[in-house]
């Protein structure tokens, strides 16, 4: 009987299953009758994912919609990879204010450890109130205080004077808001979504640098051809501009593979080639286009599950507030912004446990020193 009552009180935390349970008929004909309850108290979850950037995912999480009241969520997950950990707990209340704004926390905490591209070690803990207003069907906006932690350690000594420089501690506190617009989508029409995001914000990193930090997104789906061509477009911008002091690498852009296909993560950018394995040193700038022409159709209906396609990626990451490289710093770092462009073809296949998406990319504007990656592979599938 406590096997039996522990197992009811597991099952309606942790699954949809156990709701009730009553017996019929008489002592020699017991029958459980379990029905499934739709909206569970909460659920666990999990993640098993694998990128050409960093390897194996696995995620395990919790998830609640129902324990604390209404209109309050509650997730926590947790994920671990090749050469790294992160954490995040992220709480909601859509009626802590009345019908507006919604109230939301996140804490995030990372461990990274060093890898081919950045070779340090580094962990981020960081925790983000928020507060979002639904302004209209279409128009919804955001505003946010942060508060975060982060380290570098074991740098090699021989390493950038750029990177040696930010080794140790530092504390960053920043305000920001945002606006994302969606476009009213007319029936008939070739566009079938469309948004534009734009966010800024202010902040400081201890021990000197204030920054101002502004980015802009767009995206578009366009169907031609009764369905049979889907073009996807995307623009994405960001400017992080030093008001005292100078960047640190744990501030700037790091872009990787999913940026620009064709290129590794951190394979592009200011780099010191003065220094053995030319480091990465990540970017104050970027802007970063992406077309892909989709055919979903066009195997026919027997393979309705795969959809290829052709691309075309370009961009940039740039710009240093201090280029002093070398192991002794007396070596400048070439920060310009070179153009990066890449053009290939693709396939998704829908499987059972999720797409499969892979690519193979080649890189037509790259400069010698960029780490180049031809074949990329995605797999992602959440329970």
């Amino acid at each position: 009987m406590q096997r039996f009552v522990y197992g009811a009180v597991l099952a309606l935390l942790i699954s949809p299953q156990v709701l009730s349970a009553q017996t019929q008929g008489d002592e020699d004909d017991l029958a459980e009758v379990i029905s499934l309850d739709p909206n569970p108290i909460a659920r666990l979850t999990g993640r098993l994912a694998y990128n050409s950037d960093y390897g194996v995912v696995v995620g395990m999480g919790f998830a609640t919609d129902r324990l604390l009241g209404e209109d309050q969520t509650l997730k926590f997950n947790i994920e671990t990879q090749e050469d790294g950990t992160r954490v995040n707990l992220l709480y909601n209340n859509d009626a802590i204010f009345g019908e507006s704004p919604a109230f939301g926390l996140n804490v995030m905490r990372s461990e990274t450890s060093a890898g081919a591209i950045y070779d340090f070690d580094s962990t981020v803990t960081r925790i983000e109130p928020r507060l979002t207003w639904e302004v209209s069907s279409a128009l919804k906006a955001s505003a946010y205080a942060s508060y975060s932690v982060s380290d570098i350690s074991g740098v090699p000594v021989a390493s950038s004077a750029l990177i040696v420089g930010d080794e140790g501690e530092e504390t960053t506190s920043a305000i920001g808001a945002s606006l994302e617009y969606r476009f009213p989508i007319e029936p008939g029409g070739t566009i079938r979504a469309a948004r534009l995001r734009f966010g800024a914000e202010i902040g400081s990193t201890t021990p000197d640098n204030d920054f101002l930090r502004v980015t802009a997104s767009g995206q578009a789906i366009h169907v031609f051809n009764d369905g049979n061509v889907v073009l996807r477009s995307q623009v994405r911008l960001g400017a992080l501009s030093s008001q005292t002091g100078t960047s640190s690498i744990g501030n700037r852009y790091r872009l990787g593979q999913g940026s620009i296909r064709g290129f590794e993560f951190g394979g592009f950018g200011p780099r010191d080639l003065e220094v053995a394995g030319t480091p990465a040193l990540g970017g104050n700038y970027y802007g970063i286009a992406k077309f892909d022409v989709q055919f979903p159709n066009a195997f026919g209906e027997r393979a309705e599950r795969l959809t290829p396609g052709l691309f075309l990626d370009l961009g940039s990451l740039w710009g240093l507030d201090d280029v002093a490289g070398g192991i002794a710093g007396a070596d400048p770092v070439d920060d310009a912004s070179y153009l990066r462009s890449s053009v290939g073809v693709s396939l998704r296949i829908q499987t059972g446990l999720g797409a499969i998406q892979m690519y193979v990319a080649h890189p037509i504007a790259s400069q010698d020193y960029d780490s180049t990656q031809t074949f990329g592979l995605e797999l992602n599938h959440s329970f």
